[in-house]
């Protein structure tokens, strides 16, 4: 199977529905960046769920110091889970709809800072040279402008994402 027809698929759905919800501007400016720090998240594991439950060549997962190995349900539930909690954060943020959701939302930037967002700013940052993303045949991109790019996508938002969701916890437990 091609699973570039299914991720393609997933994402044009996906992109609808927050084009949608974006155009109906109920957010602010720090619940749209909250909201917007986890469609990366979304998009780049939109696949490994299924391929984790269905394709038996798929050789496992690794992103940051999340390594999972491809026999076995674990793939599935823990990248589904993922993909389900950015889904969720990313919505009911981008709604101005977190009112039960701030604990859970500050567990879950937490896990996704410490798991994916700093180990991989790190290994970029210490070793830029080693990382290339290519987009074509002859336009490749290396270096620092990786590690600016992992940064402006995954990094910072998400660091953004846990200090302004764990700011709003904060400030929830105070006012108790």
């Amino acid at each position: 199977m091609n699973w570039v027809y299914v991720g393609l698929s997933l994402a044009i759905i996906y992109l609808a529905w927050f084009t949608f919800i974006i155009a109906k501007k109920k957010f602010d400016k720090y619940l749209l960046i909250v909201g917007l720090a986890h469609i990366p998240y979304l998009l780049v594991n939109l696949v490994a769920p299924f391929r984790g439950a269905f394709d038996a060549h798929y050789a496992g997962y690794s992103f940051g110091w999340i390594v999972i190995p491809a026999e076995g349900p674990w793939v599935t539930l823990i990248i589904g889970f993922i993909v389900i909690g950015s889904f969720v954060i990313a919505s009911k943020a981008i709604l101005n709809s977190m009112n039960q959701l701030w604990l859970w939302a500050f567990a879950f930037d937490l896990m996704l800072s410490v798991m994916i967002a700093f180990p991989v700013l790190l290994e970029v940052v210490t070793n830029p040279l080693e990382f290339t993303i290519e987009l074509g045949e002859y336009l490749t991109i290396s270096g620092f402008a990786v590690a600016l790019l992992v940064f402006m996508l995954f990094s910072g938002p998400t660091f953004f994402s846990t200090y302004y969701v764990g700011k709003k916890v904060k400030e929830r437990l105070i006012r108790r």
